[in-house]
């Protein structure tokens, strides 16, 4: 986490985010807090996306 935080390439960038189910701990480490704003966030979920592929 601390080399993709750091990549040269990556700086400037104005917002990151990610999905955890259980390591809010360990990316809180690095900067990372719950959602500001989550009524702002929406999302389409398919999880058996996958099982769909013929």
């Amino acid at each position: 986490m601390e080399c993709i935080l750091r990549h040269p390439q990556l700086q400037g960038l104005r917002r990151w985010s990610l999905v955890t189910g259980d390591a809010h701990g360990l990316y809180s480490q690095f900067g990372f807090t719950t959602l500001q704003a989550a009524e702002r966030w929406m999302e389409i979920h398919q999880p058996d996306v996958y099982a769909k592929v013929p």
